[in-house]
């Protein structure tokens, strides 16, 4: 008679104790926010431009400079985003830039554009443009500018 409450006990014990196959680490999680100083500006800053590449963008030896950046409805009610870059070297640059678009409330509209090869004489400047495939509910952009490759 004792024998079978025993085995019964094992079975359970067995049964809570993740026996049954079940990934505890499997389905949704919270998101972790990451503080990192050298970031201070660590969310997304949309109807911006933003230079993925270091070598671009050091401040000091620099290599390009946003001049001037936006967005405007087009007759037909898409969106145009638009940068104006300066290649502040002395030799030619090769670069890209791809845009993404976004509704009212910050939300990703499709994927981003395919990569676009803009090229830059010495000290000179020029424009970037992409138009949004989507009309109304086009709200925002954000701009990506890499090195060319």
């Amino acid at each position: 008679m004792k024998v079978l409450p025993l085995t019964l006990l094992i079975a359970a014990a067995l049964t809570a104790g993740g026996c049954s196959g079940i990934d505890k680490n499997e389905g949704p999680r919270p998101a972790v926010r990451i503080v990192d100083e050298r970031a201070p500006n660590q969310r997304l800053n949309l109807d911006t431009v933003v230079i993925l590449d270091k070598s671009l963008q050091d401040r000091k030896s620099g290599k390009l400079a946003v001049e001037n950046s936006g967005a405007r409805r087009t007759a037909s009610g898409t969106v145009e985003a638009y940068a104006v870059i300066r290649n502040r070297t002395d030799y030619p640059l090769q670069i890209e830039g791809r845009t993404q678009f976004f509704d009212a409330m910050g939300i990703p509209l499709g994927a981003p554009s395919q990569w676009q090869r803009l090229y830059l004489d010495p000290q000179s400047i020029n424009g970037y443009r992409e138009l949004s495939t989507g009309t109304a509910e086009v709200a925002h952009y954000y701009i990506e500018i890499r090195e060319g490759r």
